[in-house]
């Protein structure tokens, strides 16, 4: 079992905050291109920025991390494509319930990969983010529609996320690690764009409005976020890191209501 350390509770709060906030610039990107587009091009912007940071890392270290980087980046890739797809048949309500349920399904691989229970304090953890994600999120009802189960997938995938980067990343740096990943994504997304929804007029066109939000995913959300969680996941657990990143939809709530998308309710106080 790794050892906890402040340093890597500060890399993953901040990466639950950016991810909290990312959550208005995505839906405002939405309304202006396509989801797969908003995969692609952040995960771009990522790699090229993390190449350019890291580039010498990334060819020195290339035959013990490419293998490891791809079969990560494969996860994360088909994880952003199902809850794209998802989002399309799902509500964003029921989207953001089943994708945060990812804290349970982490502490669940754990113990089944480790063969042992979880300490008493990170089933707590996980109770306690189950029931506050839940407080945030649930609506009354769960129907499980097309888009609900690919949302499901959706979770099952990032939580397997987590625990494989535990895994690999205690042999294996961090950075030339994370610019595979992110390469693996991009060659996803833009394989799998021309097939997606036509879901906007525009096509392939990127309006003006959209590039600061596209800027905003790739560098903030996606390139430095991403790096965050797996520097922080070499002195963590999978369990602590899937208990703080549950986080993110809390810091969403804050951000919607202080920027006047959603007023302030005990529901949202509560969870």
């Amino acid at each position: 079992m790794k050892k906890q350390s402040w340093p890597a509770d500060l890399f993953l709060l901040i990466t639950a905050v950016i991810w909290g906030g990312s959550f208005i610039v995505v839906k405002e990107a939405l309304n202006l291109i396509q989801p797969l587009q908003v995969i692609a091009y952040r995960f771009t912007m990522a790699f090229i920025l993390l190449f350019i940071l890291y580039y010498k890392q990334v060819l020195r270290n290339w035959k013990d991390h490419l293998i490891p980087g791809v079969y990560l980046g494969s996860i994360l890739g088909l994880a952003f494509i199902a809850q794209t797809y998802g989002l399309i048949y799902s509500t964003p309500s029921t989207s953001a319930f089943i994708t945060g349920l990812n804290v349970v399904m982490v502490a669940i691989l754990q113990a089944v990969f480790d063969r042992k229970p979880l300490p008493f304090s990170s089933t707590l953890g996980v109770v306690g983010a189950t029931i506050g994600l839940s407080i945030l999120t649930w609506k009354g009802r769960l129907e499980l529609n097309l888009g609900d189960l690919l949302t499901l997938c959706c979770a099952v995938l990032f939580a397997l996320h987590i625990v494989a980067t535990g895994k690999i990343v205690s042999n294996h740096r961090a950075e030339p690690l994370t610019v595979y990943q992110f390469g693996t994504v991009s060659i996803m997304a833009w394989i799998f764009l021309p097939f997606g929804p036509q879901l906007y007029s525009q096509g392939m066109i990127i309006p003006l409005k959209a590039w600061l939000a596209l800027i905003y995913l790739g560098i903030l959300a996606t390139g430095i976020a991403f790096l965050f969680q797996t520097l922080a996941q070499r002195r963590t657990t999978p369990v602590h890191t899937a208990i703080i990143l549950s986080a993110e939809p809390a810091f969403a709530a804050l951000f919607t209501v202080l920027l006047g998308y959603e007023d302030l309710t005990s529901q949202l106080t509560l969870g």
